[in-house]
């Protein structure tokens, strides 16, 4: 019984700082994943004519890169946690062969605007 006690308290423990808002840096480190994902799914990443990235880590260090272009500490001090989470979703389902669809997700969904806030909101 104490073991099962001690299994809840630790799985508690380890959800609570995902339930806190979320850093820039984390920010940075969600996007960045689920964009390779993206770019995974849409037969992006290897070797080969017309691939965008060699590798996963050179998609990772370059996207990396945009999202700290996109949502530096100036023009992003803190994470909007709902627009975020669009930003995210919305990475999922953009196509991969709209080039249309690609830009309203990396400009107007996932930008600046959408993603980031104030402080004090």
């Amino acid at each position: 019984m104490r073991l099962s006690s001690s299994l809840s308290l630790l799985s508690l423990l380890l959800l609570l700082p995902a339930c806190g808002p979320t850093s820039r840096a984390d920010a940075h480190d969600q996007a960045t994943d689920s964009a390779c994902d993206y770019y995974d799914a849409c037969e992006e990443i290897g070797s080969g004519e017309g691939k965008t990235f060699q590798d996963r880590s050179e998609c990772e260090v370059k996207i990396r890169d945009f999202f700290h272009v996109a949502w530096t500490a100036d023009n992003c001090p803190a994470i909007n946690e709902k627009g975020f989470e669009t930003c995210l979703e919305r990475i999922g389902t953009t196509s991969c062969s709209s080039t249309t669809d690609f830009l309203n997700t990396a400009i107007l969904v996932c930008g600046a605007g959408s993603v980031c806030q104030d402080v004090e909101d």
